[in-house]
């Protein structure tokens, strides 16, 4: 762990050399310890945000795993927010909210999915607007059966 604090450290001193902080309105350079430890705390920072984008993706899963839909998306909505992502995610979002027919959320998250480089997805948003259409011709079929 020490290890991989020290590395990030390191990459980021580079971006960081230019950093300053305002002290009665002169510009201070940042010394080497607070540079050090800037980089530190943002490795602490993006390391627990992948501890929690984790947590909230095996949590939108166990609730996928019992038919609570609502719950995975909830959960996953939590997962994508801490800036971690998983292109698979996205596409199961996609399905969710295929079988929720929420046909136009469904073809945006097969987007995000193959933009993000999951390409089976392609084939999914294709087979998306099929039965968006047909979901479109059932329910008016229905609806003039109820006039």
């Amino acid at each position: 762990m020490k290890r991989y604090l020290t590395i990030l450290a390191l990459a980021f001193i580079p971006t960081m050399v230019l950093a300053q902080i305002v002290v009665n309105s002169t510009f201070k350079p940042l010394s080497y310890e607070e540079l050090i430890i800037s980089a530190q705390a943002e490795a602490y920072r993006q390391q627990k945000m992948q501890e929690r984008f984790d947590e909230y993706q095996d949590r939108a899963y166990n609730c996928y795993n019992k038919g609570d839909y609502n719950g995975f998306i909830y959960y996953s909505d939590y997962a994508l927010k801490t800036g971690w992502y998983n292109s698979k995610l996205y596409y199961d979002r996609g399905a969710v909210f295929e079988r929720l027919h929420e046909y136009g959320k469904a073809k945006k998250e097969y987007k995000r999915a193959l933009k993000k480089g999951y390409y089976p997805a392609q084939s999914a948003y294709k087979l998306c607007k099929i039965r968006q259409k047909a979901w479109k011709n059932l329910t008016s079929k229905i609806d003039n059966i109820h006039r």
